[in-house]
C-alpha cells in the first residue's frame, strides 16, 4: 500500500482573520464533516453525540489502523483507530465524540466544542504527522460543518449527513445582524453582550469584528467557521480573553457608559451607545431587534429573547406526549380577578419563533379561570407556522403578547423536559413560588375521554399534585468542611455525596426491563448512569459517590467509617463534575420507551425526570450545610423534594433514616414525664399522645414552633393515677 508521508507537500490556506485549515495535498482520507452540536437529528445508541466524518477521496480502501485524532496538538494520539480500520474508496467513515463505548461504531472519548476548537487528523508514524486540521468557531444545533464537495472544497455550514455526500446550508443576510442586550455591570461575573440575528437563515460570523471603540472597528476577530441561527442569539463574554473561545472578545465594557459594534472591515453593520449602567441590570431592545432600549430588572436574559414578564397569566398545565383520544394541550391560568383578552396574542414552542399560532379574536382567560389550547388548533397543517411539542427531548411554551398584529415584548414562557406517554406537567406551588413538574395525572377538563372531540371540550382545572417517587434524592452533602493546611484550603470533594431512598414497598429497578441497557442516570451538577441490574430494596438507600468505590478500596473504607454506613448499603462511582458549594440542580432521570421508526431520531431514549432539587448556600435553603459538617436532609420522602422548607441540615446520616429530632433524654417521677429533644431549624414540631398502639388514637398535646436555630426542647406530660402506659411520638413539619 502507498505510504502517505511519501506525497506529503504541507499547504496552509488562510480563512478569515487568523483561523485555518491545514491539509496535505494528496493525502488520501481527509476530515470531511463534523457536527459539534448534535441534539436532535442523529442517534447512535439512544443518545445523540457529536460526531467527525473522514472521507477516502481515492478509489482504493484505506486502512486507518494506527492513525489518530484529536483536539488537543499536545496529545495527538488521543483517538487511535484500531487496526485493520478499513474506509472503502470514495466514501466515508463516522467517529462519535463520546465515551460510550456499549453503543456501536468508534468512539474517540472526547466530545467537541461549541464555542470552537481545532481539529486533527495524524499518521499512523512513531511521531504522528499532521495530515488535515479544520479549526471552527461558533456552531450551531443540528447543523453541521464540511467541506463541499467532499474530500477537496472548502469548509461551509452544511446540513448533517453522515455517511453520505455533503449538502451546503443556505446562508442569510449579515444586515440584519444586531447588538441585542448587554451587560456592563455583573456582581455575579464577566461582562457580556448578545448578538441577534434577524433574518430566517444562518449567518456566517466568521471574520467580522467587534469593538467598543468605534475609531478601532477591527478590535476583535470572530474565527472562521462561526455562526448564528436564524432568528437566533449568540452571547459574547466581554473579558478581553479571547484566547478562551470564539464566544469571548478582546475588551470589556464599561458601567459609565460606551458603545458596542459590530463591523465588516471598516463598515458598521450595528453600533450602540449607551449610558450610565445599574450592577446587575441589563439593557438592550425590546422587542429584539427593533430601535427600542429598556432596561431589564427582573428579565436579564443573556443568549436569549429580550422580553418583560407578563403578571397576570401563567402556563399552567401542559401535555406533550400522548395518543389518541387525547393530543397535546396547554392550558393557561388567569392569576387576576379580572378577565383577559387574548386577541391577536401568539402561542408558540420557540422564544427566537414567537409569532406561530395567532390566537383568534374575541378569545377570554376568564376571571381566575383557565384556557386550553388543543393540539388541533396549534398544529392546524393548513398553516406554515403549524407545530408540535416535542416530548423525547423536552420543549418550550412561549405566550407573547401582540397590539395591532405586532409584539409587545411581554411574554411569559415555560420550558419542560422530556415526558412520558399520558403524564402531564405543571404549575406545583412551593414555598418559594411556582415550579412546574410532572403531575398525578392530567387535569385539562375531560381526562378521561372516549375520544378526542371529547377531550377538546375540557376548559381547564386546578392542577393535582406533584409525581413523587418512587425514588427521592434524600439526602446531599455538598459541602463538607474543607481540608485546611497551612499553605492552602481546598474542597473535600471526595467526601461528598448524593443519598437515593426508594419510598415504596416493592424494589425499584434502576433500568427499563424491557431495554436493560438504558438505566437511570444522574444528571446536571454530576453525571452517572447506574448499571444494568441495579435495583434498590424496599425502603432502601444508595449512595453515589464522586470516587471509584470498585477501584479505590481505601477510599471506600475509609468513607465508610467517617459516615458509620454499614457493608449493607451500597455505594456506587465515580460521577463526573462535582456538587458546586454555591447551590446547583440535582435530577434523577429514568430512561423511558426508545423512539420507534419512521420518527426522526428513531432509536434515540429519552430521559424523564423522577426527582429534581435545585438547592443553594442561601436563606431560605439551610445554610448550615454549607460547609459545617452537616448535610441536606429531606424531611418528608413523600411531599414534593424541590422546595426548602422540605429539607433541613443535621448531622450526616448516609444510608439511614434522616432525623429532624433528637431525643436527649426521657425521665418519669413523681407522676409527670418530662422528655427533652433538640429540633433543627426552619421545622415546626408537635408530640402527639396515644393510650395504646393497637387501634391508636393520636391526640395534639404539644406544639413547638419553628425556630431560626437549633433548640434544645422539653415536653412536660402528666401522668394520671393509676395510668400504666402511654405512647408518644414527635411529629416534624416544614415552617410555613
Amino acid at each position: 500500500m502507498r505510504r502517505l508521508e511519501h506525497r506529503w507537500s504541507v499547504a496552509l490556506v488562510v480563512v478569515g482573520f487568523g483561523c485555518f485549515t491545514f491539509s496535505v495535498w494528496g493525502a488520501d482520507v481527509v476530515l470531511n464533516e463534523v457536527m459539534a452540536v448534535n441534539r436532535t437529528t442523529i442517534v447512535n445508541g439512544g443518545k445523540t453525540p457529536d460526531w467527525i466524518e473522514l472521507y477516502n477521496t481515492t478509489s482504493t480502501p484505506r486502512d486507518l489502523g494506527g492513525m489518530s485524532l484529536s483536539d488537543d496538538a499536545t496529545l495527538p494520539r488521543k483517538f487511535v483507530f484500531p487496526a485493520g480500520t478499513i474506509v472503502e474508496g470514495n466514501s466515508r467513515i463516522v467517529i462519535w465524540c463520546d465515551d460510550d463505548m456499549t453503543a456501536s461504531g468508534m468512539h474517540a472519548g472526547f466530545a467537541l466544542s461549541a464555542s470552537g476548537q481545532r481539529l486533527a487528523l495524524y499518521s499512523a508514524d512513531a511521531v504522528p504527522k499532521q495530515i488535515d486540521a479544520v479549526e471552527f468557531g461558533l456552531q450551531l444545533q443540528d447543523l453541521s460543518i464540511g467541506r463541499v464537495p467532499d474530500g477537496s472544497g472548502s469548509w461551509q455550514l452544511c446540513k448533517p449527513t453522515p455517511w453520505m455526500p455533503n449538502s451546503a446550508q443556505q446562508l442569510g443576510s449579515r444586515s440584519k445582524l444586531r447588538i441585542n442586550e448587554w451587560m456592563a455591570s455583573s456582581s455575579a461575573g464577566d461582562d457580556w453582550f448578545e448578538l441577534y440575528n434577524g433574518d430566517s437563515l444562518p449567518v456566517a460570523l466568521g471574520g467580522l469584528t467587534f469593538t467598543d471603540t468605534p475609531t478601532q472597528p477591527g478590535k476583535s476577530i470572530v474565527p472562521a467557521l462561526s455562526f448564528i441561527a436564524p432568528l437566533g442569539f449568540q452571547l459574547f463574554w466581554a473579558d478581553q480573553k479571547p484566547y478562551l473561545g470564539a464566544d469571548h472578545v478582546d475588551f470589556k465594557l464599561g458601567a459609565s457608559g460606551e458603545s458596542i459594534g459590530i463591523y465588516s472591515g471598516s463598515t458598521a453593520l450595528d453600533l450602540i451607545n449607551f449610558g450610565q449602567q445599574q450592577t446587575d441590570v441589563s439593557m438592550g431592545r425590546l422587542p429584539d431587534g427593533s430601535a427600542t432600549f429598556v432596561f431589564f430588572t427582573k428579565t436579564v436574559s443573556p443568549g436569549e429573547s429580550n422580553y418583560m414578564l407578563l403578571t397576570n397569566i401563567a402556563i399552567n398545565e401542559i401535555i406533550a406526549h400522548t395518543d389518541l383520544p387525547m393530543e397535546d394541550a396547554v392550558e393557561l391560568l388567569n392569576l387576576t380577578s379580572n378577565p383577559i383578552d387574548l386577541s391577536g396574542w401568539y402561542l408558540s414552542n420557540s422564544e427566537n419563533e414567537p409569532m406561530k399560532y395567532r390566537i383568534p379574536n374575541g378569545t377570554i382567560v376568564p376571571a381566575n379561570g383557565y384556557l386550553v389550547f388543543y393540539e388541533y388548533q396549534f398544529n392546524n397543517q393548513s398553516s406554515p407556522t403549524a407545530f408540535t411539542f416535542n416530548s423525547a427531548h423536552g420543549d418550550n411554551v412561549v405566550l407573547s403578547e401582540a397590539k395591532n398584529g405586532a409584539l409587545t415584548g411581554y411574554r411569559i414562557s415555560q420550558k419542560f423536559p422530556a415526558s412520558a406517554n399520558g403524564v402531564s406537567l405543571g404549575r406545583v406551588m412551593t414555598s418559594v413560588g411556582a415550579d412546574f413538574a410532572p403531575l398525578i395525572s392530567p387535569t385539562f377538563g375531560v381526562d378521561n375521554p372516549q375520544t378526542v372531540a371529547e377531550f377538546r371540550t375540557g376548559k381547564g382545572a386546578p392542577n393535582t399534585g406533584p409525581q413523587v417517587g418512587p425514588v427521592v434524592i434524600n439526602e446531599i452533602m455538598y459541602h463538607p468542611p474543607d481540608i485546611v493546611t497551612s499553605t492552602s484550603t481546598n474542597d473535600n470533594v471526595l467526601d461528598e455525596y448524593i443519598e437515593l431512598r426508594n419510598i415504596t414497598s416493592t424494589d425499584v429497578l434502576l433500568f427499563d426491563p424491557v431495554y436493560p441497557a438504558n438505566t437511570w442516570r444522574l444528571d446536571n451538577a454530576v453525571t452517572f448512569a447506574f448499571a444494568m441490574g441495579t435495583k434498590i430494596p424496599p425502603g432502601g438507600f444508595i449512595l453515589v459517590v464522586g470516587f471509584n468505590p470498585q477501584s479505590n478500596a481505601s477510599q471506600l473504607a475509609a468513607f465508610r467509617t467517617k459516615y458509620n454506613i454499614t457493608d449493607d448499603v451500597r455505594i456506587y462511582g465515580p460521577w463526573t463534575g462535582k456538587l458546586s458549594n454555591d447551590g446547583e440542580t440535582v435530577e434523577l432521570l429514568r430512561p423511558d420507551v426508545p423512539q420507534a421508526p419512521p420518527h426522526p431520531d428513531a432509536g434515540y431514549v429519552p430521559y424523564v425526570p423522577v426527582d429534581k432539587i435545585k438547592y443553594s448556600d442561601t436563606n431560605p435553603w439551610p445554610v448550615q450545610a454549607d460547609g459545617f459538617g452537616l448535610s441536606l436532609q429531606r424531611l418528608n420522602g413523600n411531599s414534593y423534594g424541590n422546595d426548602p422548607a422540605n429539607w433541613f441540615a443535621n448531622t450526616p446520616s448516609p444510608g439511614r433514616e434522616n432525623a429532624a429530632v433528637q431525643i436527649a433524654s426521657v425521665e418519669v417521677s413523681a407522676g409527670r414525664l418530662v422528655m427533652s429533644f433538640t429540633t433543627v431549624p426552619k421545622v415546626a414540631y408537635s408530640v402527639e399522645a396515644s393510650e395504646n398502639l393497637v387501634a391508636p388514637s393520636w391526640t395534639r398535646v404539644a406544639e413547638y414552633p419553628a425556630t431560626a436555630t437549633s433548640q434544645q426542647r422539653q415536653f412536660i406530660d402528666n401522668i394520671a393515677p393509676g395510668q400504666n402506659q402511654r405512647f408518644y411520638r414527635i411529629s416534624a413539619t416544614a415552617a410555613p
